[in-house]
């Protein structure tokens, strides 16, 4: 709350305006957007009101949020998933108060220093790098927002800021919190420990029949076999249906002789260069270097290193400087330049090495330029290609039949879950690229005819579900191999942990590890100076819980690191951190002093919320959610 609230306050910066504003305008329309059919209040807290724009606005920052998380486009379900709407509303609700709290106690904004803030805002510069009315006008224009409407927003945000700030800027975490965590993190310990592997009790017969049934009835749901849906798609991509084999021998000659700089790397040379204060000083190191001084001895007269003079192995075009550009390119091997006056003084140049122009030779391109060629025609035929498919089956021919008709190749998947997998529970391995085709396979009903999903090469996938098998439980039989690796499993951890008892007994009892290592016959294995961080990469995750969870001497039994073996522990030692502050890392820190900035605003706004109670308006709220859906 305290990270949200903070962002807000801090202003509604244009490039984040923007960024909200044009996905808004993608899903309902600059006007529908903005006016939304309605300027009705969604929350309210005394006399301060949110309207339907002030809610878009907050869930399109909500939104992008999210994308950025997930680094997609969100989906209905990812917003709903992470409670996107619920979410605002209480942001809104706190954002509610504090306006009406900096209202009742006369909070303001001067309006130098509300035109300072959007001054400053480099969204409104210039090439100068001046803030310019045009392009304030401009940016705001394009995006279909009013004048009035932005200013309000960046005056109510500042006004936030100042008691946001006042609350809870430069709270930090108590230093006996600090110390306690730091005691934590860097409590050391050594545990002992035996290693009980299944070999020790294996192999495990095969049970009885009726022991494999008793073990399967009550465990049928673990074996449960999901949804399979059969599926059919055909792909219309420029990749799909283009036709390398018809371009021609001249048609690649041709491409070749009119782009064939594509296929040349330009010459590169390696360049130092001496940067003098003014041209008297490099025409005296010029005079020296004419004298027979070398190129080492003038970059140290120069006060400088032969590293702060390397340019780079450079491309003509990659120096953006002309006047070097063109006198290091003139330069003979390892020649120096006469004095050449650059952009930032005058300079003399130097060239180790020069990497020739090269130009792949037809032969070695042809292939690439028969692929280009045919993808390029082929992108032209994807419309054609896509109104024969959708003619045909307006026709009445099936789906098979239909991508015959238009030249798509159909693929079949026989059976296939939401997740992907088949029957085998094995991962599909022709799966189309289309992110969202497993979902609208079992969002379809059988042999009916779908809508086309875009693909993100610009084409188009058809598909359609063939059949489907729904979710059942096994049998015995059909489940059978996995039932009996199970239950072997499971047998094995039984005698094991038949097996580790008594002689955990016999630790308990005082016995050493040494002891019953001895008397078992196995290997002690010891791991020193263990910390919380350190000790599940040891140990493995389990087995760190445990040594973890008692005091010195403890003695437990976890899981090993292999997930099959079992280790039998003692705790035989344990260190408090010398240095508890040395413990506890900065980020950990930060995220202390924020989570009590966090507690210290909440209590804050729950009080506000109780001075000012807030109102909220479903009818209001539900329509300013039907525009973004």
């Amino acid at each position: 709350m305290m990270k949200s609230l903070r962002k807000s306050a801090s202003g509604f910066g244009v490039k984040l305006l923007l960024g909200v504003v044009v996905v808004a305008f993608v899903v309902t329309g600059f006007s529908s957007f903005f006016t939304g059919g309605t300027s009705g209040t969604v929350i309210s807290a005394g006399e301060t009101e949110v309207s339907t724009q002030d809610y878009l606005l907050a869930f399109r920052r909500a939104e992008n949020a999210l994308a950025q998380r997930v680094q997609r486009r969100p989906t209905r379900e990812d917003i709903e998933g992470a409670g996107i709407e619920s979410q605002v509303v209480a942001q809104l609700a706190s954002e509610a108060v504090l306006d009406e709290q900096g209202r009742r106690i006369g909070l303001g904004l001067s309006e130098d220093r509300l035109a300072r803030l959007i001054a400053d805002d480099p969204s409104f510069h210039d090439a100068a790098g001046n803030f310019s009315r045009a392009v304030f006008s401009d940016v705001l224009r394009s995006v279909g927002m009013r004048e009035a409407d932005f200013i309000r927003n960046r005056q109510d945000a500042a006004i936030r800021s100042q008691i946001v700030e006042a609350i809870a800027d430069g709270v930090t975490a108590p230093a006996l919190i600090k110390t306690a965590f730091g005691l934590y993190n860097g409590e050391r310990r050594t545990v002992e420990y035996l290693t009980f592997a299944p070999a020790l009790v294996e192999p495990i017969a095969d049970p009885a029949a009726d022991v494999l049934t008793r073990y399967f009835e009550p465990n049928k749901a673990r074996y449960r076999a999901p949804e399979y849906r059969s599926v059919a798609y055909a792909l219309l991509t420029p990749e799909a249906i283009s036709d390398p084999s018809a371009v021609t021998d001249e048609a690649i000659a041709a491409d070749y002789a009119k782009s064939g700089q594509r296929y040349v790397t330009p010459e590169r040379r390696r360049v130092q260069q001496i940067v003098f204060a003014d041209r008297a000083a490099a025409d005296a190191a010029k005079a020296a270097l004419d004298g027979g001084e070398l190129f080492e001895q003038a970059v140290v007269k120069s006060g400088r290193t032969i590293e702060d003079t390397q340019l780079g192995l450079l491309a003509k075009s990659e120096i953006p400087d002309a006047s070097i550009a063109d006198a290091a390119f003139a330069l003979a091997p390892n020649a120096v330049s006469p004095v050449v006056e650059g952009a930032f003084g005058p300079v003399i140049l130097r060239v180790t090495e020069v990497q020739p122009e090269t130009r792949q030779p037809l032969e070695a391109v042809r292939d690439e330029i028969r692929t280009a060629l045919a993808l390029e025609a082929a992108g032209g035929a994807t419309q054609q290609v896509f109104d024969a498919f959708e003619d045909a089956r307006a026709g009445g021919q099936t789906f098979t039949e239909a991508a015959k008709a238009a030249g798509l190749e159909v693929t079949t998947i026989p059976a296939v879950t939401l997740n992907g997998l088949d029957a085998a529970d094995q991962p599909v391995a022709d799966l189309p690229p289309a992110p969202e085709f497993l979902r609208s396979v079992f969002t379809a009903e059988a042999e009916v005819e779908n809508l086309p999903i875009n693909v993100a090469s610009g084409g188009s996938l058809f598909y359609e579900v063939t059949k489907i098998d729904p979710a059942r439980d096994r049998t015995l039989d059909e489940a059978r191999e996995r039932v009996l690796a199970d239950w072997k499993a499971e047998e094995t951890e039984r005698l094991l942990a038949e097996r580790i008892a008594p002689l955990k007994a016999r630790l308990d009892a005082g016995e050493t590890i040494d002891q019953v290592a001895a008397s078992q016959q196995l290997e002690k294995g010891v791991a020193s100076a263990l910390s919380r961080q350190t000790a599940p990469t040891e140990i493995g995750r389990e087995a760190a819980v445990a040594a973890f969870a008692g005091p010195s001497g403890l003695v437990a039994t976890a899981p090993a690191k292999d997930g099959r073996s079992k280790l039998l522990l003692k705790v035989t030692s344990v260190a408090a951190a010398a240095d508890p502050a040395a413990n506890v890392p900065p980020q950990q820190v930060e995220q202390l002093d924020s989570l009590l900035e966090n507690d210290f605003l909440q209590s804050y706004v729950g009080e506000l919320q109780n001075l000012y109670p807030v109102s909220r308006y479903p009818q209001a709220i539900e329509q300013a959610r039907t525009l973004i859906r």
